[in-house]
Protein backbone atom coordinates (compact mmCIF):
# COMPACT_ATOMS: atom_id res chain seq x y z
CA UNK A 1 0.00 0.00 0.00
CA UNK A 2 2.97 2.33 0.53
CA UNK A 3 3.86 2.11 -3.16
CA UNK A 4 0.27 2.93 -4.13
CA UNK A 5 0.11 5.93 -1.79
CA UNK A 6 3.43 7.25 -3.14
CA UNK A 7 2.05 6.92 -6.67
CA UNK A 8 -1.12 8.81 -5.71
CA UNK A 9 0.98 11.55 -4.10
CA UNK A 10 3.00 12.07 -7.28
CA UNK A 11 -0.18 12.05 -9.37
CA UNK A 12 -1.88 14.72 -7.24
CA UNK A 13 1.18 16.93 -7.70
CA UNK A 14 0.20 17.58 -11.34
CA UNK A 15 -1.52 20.98 -11.69
CA UNK A 16 -4.34 19.71 -13.93
CA UNK A 17 -5.12 16.83 -11.56
CA UNK A 18 -5.09 19.01 -8.43
CA UNK A 19 -7.39 21.52 -10.14
CA UNK A 20 -9.72 18.73 -11.26
CA UNK A 21 -9.74 17.26 -7.75
CA UNK A 22 -10.90 20.54 -6.20
CA UNK A 23 -13.47 21.20 -8.92
CA UNK A 24 -14.89 17.69 -8.65
CA UNK A 25 -14.96 17.55 -4.84
CA UNK A 26 -16.11 21.10 -4.04
CA UNK A 27 -17.77 22.59 -7.14
CA UNK A 28 -19.65 19.64 -8.73
CA UNK A 29 -17.37 19.75 -11.75
CA UNK A 30 -17.61 23.49 -12.47
CA UNK A 31 -14.17 24.72 -13.54
CA UNK A 32 -13.64 27.24 -10.75
CA UNK A 33 -10.01 26.24 -10.21
CA UNK A 34 -8.04 26.30 -13.45
CA UNK A 35 -4.69 24.59 -13.84
CA UNK A 36 -3.31 27.68 -15.58
CA UNK A 37 -3.96 29.68 -12.41
CA UNK A 38 -1.97 27.33 -10.19
CA UNK A 39 1.67 27.97 -9.47
CA UNK A 40 4.27 26.01 -7.53
CA UNK A 41 5.10 26.95 -3.95
CA UNK A 42 7.38 25.46 -1.32
CA UNK A 43 6.17 21.95 -0.55
CA UNK A 44 8.44 21.07 2.37
CA UNK A 45 9.21 22.64 5.73
CA UNK A 46 12.19 22.46 8.03
CA UNK A 47 11.09 22.07 11.65
CA UNK A 48 13.62 23.12 14.24
CA UNK A 49 14.10 20.84 17.22
CA UNK A 50 15.01 21.83 20.76
CA UNK A 51 18.65 22.76 21.28
CA UNK A 52 18.69 20.39 24.22
CA UNK A 53 17.87 17.44 21.97
CA UNK A 54 21.15 15.92 20.86
CA UNK A 55 19.98 15.16 17.36
CA UNK A 56 20.03 17.07 14.06
CA UNK A 57 18.65 20.59 14.54
CA UNK A 58 15.90 20.27 11.93
CA UNK A 59 13.71 17.70 10.26
CA UNK A 60 11.94 17.88 6.93
CA UNK A 61 8.17 17.57 6.54
CA UNK A 62 6.67 17.51 3.07
CA UNK A 63 3.09 17.86 1.88
CA UNK A 64 1.75 15.43 -0.68
CA UNK A 65 0.65 18.28 -2.98
CA UNK A 66 0.24 22.06 -2.66
CA UNK A 67 -0.11 24.89 -5.17
CA UNK A 68 -1.01 28.54 -4.99
CA UNK A 69 -4.30 29.44 -6.71
CA UNK A 70 -4.98 32.99 -7.80
CA UNK A 71 -7.65 34.79 -9.79
CA UNK A 72 -9.17 38.26 -9.84
CA UNK A 73 -10.97 37.58 -6.55
CA UNK A 74 -8.62 35.65 -4.32
CA UNK A 75 -5.24 34.12 -3.59
CA UNK A 76 -5.22 30.87 -1.63
CA UNK A 77 -3.06 27.78 -1.16
CA UNK A 78 -4.69 24.50 -2.23
CA UNK A 79 -3.24 21.33 -0.73
CA UNK A 80 -4.09 17.63 -1.01
CA UNK A 81 -3.12 14.59 1.03
CA UNK A 82 -3.51 11.02 -0.24
CA UNK A 83 -4.44 8.50 2.44
CA UNK A 84 -4.81 4.73 1.99
CA UNK A 85 -6.20 3.87 5.43
CA UNK A 86 -8.07 5.72 8.20
CA UNK A 87 -5.74 7.75 10.43
CA UNK A 88 -6.78 8.66 13.97
CA UNK A 89 -4.62 11.82 14.06
CA UNK A 90 -5.36 13.15 10.56
CA UNK A 91 -6.76 16.52 11.77
CA UNK A 92 -3.60 17.08 13.81
CA UNK A 93 -1.36 16.03 10.92
CA UNK A 94 -3.04 18.53 8.60
CA UNK A 95 -2.87 21.20 11.29
CA UNK A 96 0.88 20.59 11.63
CA UNK A 97 1.32 21.22 7.91
CA UNK A 98 -0.85 24.35 8.05
CA UNK A 99 1.03 25.75 11.06
CA UNK A 100 4.37 25.10 9.36
CA UNK A 101 3.14 26.99 6.27
CA UNK A 102 1.80 29.91 8.31
CA UNK A 103 5.09 30.04 10.24
CA UNK A 104 6.97 30.22 6.92
CA UNK A 105 4.73 33.08 5.80
CA UNK A 106 5.28 34.94 9.07
CA UNK A 107 9.05 34.57 8.73
CA UNK A 108 8.83 36.10 5.27
CA UNK A 109 6.65 38.98 6.53
CA UNK A 110 9.07 39.70 9.38
CA UNK A 111 12.06 39.58 7.06
CA UNK A 112 10.32 41.94 4.65
CA UNK A 113 9.37 44.33 7.48
CA UNK A 114 12.73 44.27 9.25
CA UNK A 115 13.82 47.80 10.11
CA UNK A 116 10.56 49.35 8.87
CA UNK A 117 8.42 48.87 11.98
CA UNK A 118 9.69 51.36 14.53
CA UNK A 119 7.24 51.55 17.40
CA UNK A 120 3.93 50.36 18.81
CA UNK A 121 1.95 47.20 18.18
CA UNK A 122 3.46 46.60 14.74
CA UNK A 123 6.99 46.66 16.16
CA UNK A 124 6.02 44.28 18.96
CA UNK A 125 4.25 41.94 16.53
CA UNK A 126 6.90 42.23 13.83
CA UNK A 127 3.99 42.42 11.41
CA UNK A 128 2.29 45.42 9.84
CA UNK A 129 -1.46 45.96 10.07
CA UNK A 130 -1.73 45.66 6.29
CA UNK A 131 0.14 42.34 6.20
CA UNK A 132 -1.93 39.18 5.86
CA UNK A 133 -1.45 35.43 5.87
CA UNK A 134 -2.44 33.44 2.78
CA UNK A 135 -5.18 30.94 3.70
CA UNK A 136 -4.66 27.21 3.19
CA UNK A 137 -7.32 24.66 2.21
CA UNK A 138 -6.54 20.94 2.38
CA UNK A 139 -8.45 18.02 0.86
CA UNK A 140 -7.72 14.48 2.06
CA UNK A 141 -8.38 12.00 -0.75
CA UNK A 142 -9.02 8.66 0.90
CA UNK A 143 -8.49 5.70 -1.44
CA UNK A 144 -8.65 2.84 1.07
CA UNK A 145 -11.16 0.01 0.92
CA UNK A 146 -12.45 0.22 4.51
CA UNK A 147 -14.92 3.00 5.48
CA UNK A 148 -13.32 6.11 6.97
CA UNK A 149 -14.07 5.90 10.70
CA UNK A 150 -11.37 8.27 11.97
CA UNK A 151 -11.76 11.88 13.22
CA UNK A 152 -12.36 14.71 10.76
CA UNK A 153 -12.29 17.42 13.43
CA UNK A 154 -9.67 18.20 16.04
CA UNK A 155 -12.43 18.14 18.68
CA UNK A 156 -13.21 14.53 17.73
CA UNK A 157 -9.76 13.64 19.05
CA UNK A 158 -10.77 14.97 22.48
CA UNK A 159 -13.11 13.84 25.25
CA UNK A 160 -15.54 16.74 25.61
CA UNK A 161 -18.63 15.15 27.10
CA UNK A 162 -17.92 16.21 30.70
CA UNK A 163 -16.61 19.70 29.93
CA UNK A 164 -18.61 22.77 30.90
CA UNK A 165 -20.82 23.81 27.90
CA UNK A 166 -19.32 27.32 27.68
CA UNK A 167 -15.78 25.97 27.70
CA UNK A 168 -16.81 23.29 25.23
CA UNK A 169 -17.98 25.95 22.78
CA UNK A 170 -14.64 27.67 23.08
CA UNK A 171 -12.73 24.62 21.85
CA UNK A 172 -11.54 25.50 18.38
CA UNK A 173 -13.16 23.50 15.59
CA UNK A 174 -10.38 22.57 13.21
CA UNK A 175 -11.94 20.42 10.49
CA UNK A 176 -10.40 18.53 7.60
CA UNK A 177 -12.22 17.59 4.41
CA UNK A 178 -11.99 13.87 3.71
CA UNK A 179 -13.38 12.58 0.42
CA UNK A 180 -13.59 8.82 -0.04
CA UNK A 181 -13.56 7.44 -3.57
CA UNK A 182 -16.94 5.80 -3.02
CA UNK A 183 -18.70 9.12 -2.39
CA UNK A 184 -17.23 10.97 -5.38
CA UNK A 185 -19.35 11.52 -8.51
CA UNK A 186 -17.17 10.48 -11.44
CA UNK A 187 -18.91 12.79 -13.92
CA UNK A 188 -17.73 15.82 -11.95
CA UNK A 189 -14.11 15.23 -13.04
CA UNK A 190 -12.81 16.31 -16.43
CA UNK A 191 -9.28 14.85 -16.59
CA UNK A 192 -8.47 11.14 -16.58
CA UNK A 193 -8.80 11.38 -12.81
CA UNK A 194 -12.42 10.47 -13.65
CA UNK A 195 -11.37 7.08 -15.05
CA UNK A 196 -8.92 6.47 -12.21
CA UNK A 197 -11.69 7.04 -9.65
CA UNK A 198 -14.19 5.01 -11.67
CA UNK A 199 -11.90 1.99 -11.98
CA UNK A 200 -10.73 2.11 -8.37
CA UNK A 201 -14.35 2.14 -7.19
CA UNK A 202 -14.79 -1.15 -9.07
CA UNK A 203 -11.44 -2.73 -8.17
CA UNK A 204 -13.07 -5.59 -6.25
CA UNK A 205 -14.60 -7.04 -9.44
CA UNK A 206 -12.80 -7.74 -12.71
CA UNK A 207 -16.20 -8.00 -14.41
CA UNK A 208 -17.23 -4.52 -13.26
CA UNK A 209 -13.87 -3.15 -14.42
CA UNK A 210 -14.48 -4.61 -17.88
CA UNK A 211 -18.03 -3.28 -18.02
CA UNK A 212 -16.79 0.19 -17.05
CA UNK A 213 -14.10 0.12 -19.75
CA UNK A 214 -16.60 -0.88 -22.44
CA UNK A 215 -19.12 1.74 -21.35
CA UNK A 216 -16.53 4.54 -21.38
CA UNK A 217 -14.40 3.31 -24.28
CA UNK A 218 -14.38 6.76 -25.93
CA UNK A 219 -12.36 8.24 -23.03
CA UNK A 220 -10.43 5.17 -21.91
CA UNK A 221 -9.12 4.58 -25.44
CA UNK A 222 -7.23 7.91 -25.27
CA UNK A 223 -5.89 7.95 -21.74
CA UNK A 224 -2.82 9.95 -20.77
CA UNK A 225 0.30 7.96 -19.90
CA UNK A 226 0.50 9.15 -16.27
CA UNK A 227 -3.04 7.95 -15.52
CA UNK A 228 -2.37 4.62 -17.24
CA UNK A 229 0.65 4.15 -14.98
CA UNK A 230 -1.46 5.10 -11.94
CA UNK A 231 -4.20 2.62 -12.80
CA UNK A 232 -1.67 -0.16 -13.27
CA UNK A 233 -0.19 0.59 -9.84
CA UNK A 234 -3.47 1.11 -7.98
CA UNK A 235 -5.13 -2.01 -9.48
CA UNK A 236 -1.94 -4.12 -9.29
CA UNK A 237 -1.93 -4.70 -13.06
CA UNK A 238 1.78 -5.35 -13.48
CA UNK A 239 1.14 -7.29 -16.69
CA UNK A 240 -0.40 -4.19 -18.29
CA UNK A 241 2.41 -1.98 -17.03
CA UNK A 242 4.97 -4.29 -18.65
CA UNK A 243 3.11 -4.03 -21.97
CA UNK A 244 2.68 -0.26 -21.92
CA UNK A 245 4.78 0.37 -25.03
CA UNK A 246 2.44 -1.88 -27.02
CA UNK A 247 -0.56 0.39 -26.45
CA UNK A 248 1.08 3.81 -26.89
CA UNK A 249 -0.53 5.85 -29.66
CA UNK A 250 -0.50 9.33 -31.23
CA UNK A 251 3.18 9.97 -30.88
CA UNK A 252 3.31 8.41 -27.41
CA UNK A 253 1.01 11.06 -25.94
CA UNK A 254 -1.84 8.77 -24.92
CA UNK A 255 -2.65 5.08 -24.45
CA UNK A 256 -5.51 2.91 -25.66
CA UNK A 257 -6.32 1.39 -22.29
CA UNK A 258 -9.58 -0.01 -23.60
CA UNK A 259 -7.64 -2.29 -25.95
CA UNK A 260 -5.24 -3.18 -23.14
CA UNK A 261 -8.13 -4.12 -20.87
CA UNK A 262 -9.80 -6.23 -23.58
CA UNK A 263 -6.64 -8.21 -24.20
CA UNK A 264 -6.10 -8.57 -20.46
CA UNK A 265 -9.65 -9.92 -20.07
CA UNK A 266 -9.07 -12.42 -22.89
CA UNK A 267 -5.86 -13.63 -21.24
CA UNK A 268 -7.71 -14.05 -17.94
CA UNK A 269 -10.49 -15.98 -19.70
CA UNK A 270 -8.00 -18.34 -21.35
CA UNK A 271 -6.18 -18.83 -18.05
CA UNK A 272 -9.52 -19.55 -16.38
CA UNK A 273 -10.45 -22.12 -19.01
CA UNK A 274 -7.08 -23.84 -18.66
CA UNK A 275 -7.41 -23.89 -14.88
CA UNK A 276 -10.97 -25.20 -15.17
CA UNK A 277 -9.83 -28.01 -17.46
CA UNK A 278 -7.04 -28.99 -15.06
CA UNK A 279 -9.45 -29.04 -12.12
CA UNK A 280 -11.96 -31.13 -14.09
CA UNK A 281 -9.27 -33.69 -14.96
CA UNK A 282 -8.25 -33.88 -11.30
CA UNK A 283 -11.88 -34.43 -10.32
CA UNK A 284 -12.30 -37.18 -12.91
CA UNK A 285 -9.18 -38.93 -11.59
CA UNK A 286 -10.48 -38.83 -8.00
CA UNK A 287 -13.90 -40.10 -9.08
CA UNK A 288 -12.30 -43.02 -10.95
CA UNK A 289 -10.20 -43.97 -7.92
CA UNK A 290 -13.25 -44.00 -5.64
CA UNK A 291 -15.70 -45.83 -7.89
CA UNK A 292 -17.88 -42.89 -9.00
CA UNK A 293 -17.31 -43.69 -12.68
CA UNK A 294 -21.05 -43.72 -13.49
CA UNK A 295 -21.16 -39.96 -12.80
CA UNK A 296 -18.19 -39.00 -15.01
CA UNK A 297 -20.32 -38.92 -18.17
CA UNK A 298 -22.80 -36.62 -16.41
CA UNK A 299 -20.25 -34.00 -15.26
CA UNK A 300 -21.59 -31.56 -17.86
CA UNK A 301 -24.74 -31.37 -15.76
CA UNK A 302 -24.17 -28.43 -13.35
CA UNK A 303 -25.89 -30.19 -10.42
CA UNK A 304 -23.77 -33.33 -10.79
CA UNK A 305 -20.52 -31.37 -11.21
CA UNK A 306 -21.27 -29.31 -8.10
CA UNK A 307 -22.18 -32.41 -6.08
CA UNK A 308 -18.97 -34.25 -7.06
CA UNK A 309 -16.78 -31.16 -6.57
CA UNK A 310 -18.17 -30.72 -3.07
CA UNK A 311 -17.74 -34.42 -2.28
CA UNK A 312 -14.05 -34.33 -3.20
CA UNK A 313 -13.31 -30.94 -1.66
CA UNK A 314 -12.78 -29.14 -4.99
CA UNK A 315 -15.67 -26.71 -4.79
CA UNK A 316 -14.54 -23.10 -5.45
Amino acid sequence: MGKQNDAFTAYLGRAEVLADLYNGCLYQGEEVVQAGNLCEVQQFYQQRLSERVKRPTARRRERDAIRAFWNEKSYVLLAAEAQNQPHLTMPFRCMEYDLAEYARQLRYIRLKSEGKLKTGVEYLSKMGRNDHLTPIVTIVLYHGTEPWDAPKKLSEMMELEEIDPILKQMVQEYQIYVFSLEELQEEYFQTNLRELIGLMKRRSSKTKIQEYCRKHADRISRMDVATYDMICVMLNLKELQDKKEKYLENGKECIDMCKAMEEWAEELREEGEQLGMKNTLKLVAKMSENGDTEYIARLLEPEVFEQMAEKYGMKA
